[in-house]
């Protein structure tokens, strides 16, 4: 997580799910190759409200889009792990992710992000939080 931008683990932990929370987090998970069984269990496992049903099927519905639709995806930005930068798709909809995530176009003038836990606005209320679900788990 310390690679992480701090507002992509502020979703996951703090803020409310809606459309643009779950836009942002489908977006990155998906731009880095996390399969979307494998990335809504962070979610559900951090947040408790993720548990509603609603939260559920948009999780899933914009994660399917985000693979799909040659629209959705080729607007879509994302934090990408592996070069540290704001990204964007512009390529037509592939199977292989991997020729996907060669084609990134960096957003000029994106801001670089604050990445890691002691970034966000509540380092100690996620640590706790992050300690609570290690333990779950």
């Amino acid at each position: 997580m310390n690679t992480w931008p701090a507002s992509i683990i502020r979703y996951l932990f703090v803020d409310t799910p809606s459309p643009p929370v779950v836009d942002e987090l489908t977006a990155f998970f998906a731009g880095n190759g996390v399969p979307e069984t494998l990335a809504y269990r962070p979610y559900r496992a951090c947040n408790p409200t993720t548990t509603n049903e609603l939260v559920r099927q948009l999780f899933y519905t914009r994660y399917s889009l985000w693979h799909t639709s040659d629209t959705d995806r080729s607007l879509s930005k994302y934090y990408d792990v592996r070069i540290k930068k704001h990204v964007r798709l512009d390529v037509p909809y592939s199977t292989q992710l991997i020729a996907i995530r060669e084609n990134l176009v960096p957003i000029p003038g994106s801001p670089t992000s604050r990445l890691g836990v002691h970034n966000t606005a509540t380092p100690k209320l996620i640590n706790i939080m992050l300690q609570r679900v290690r333990q779950i788990q």
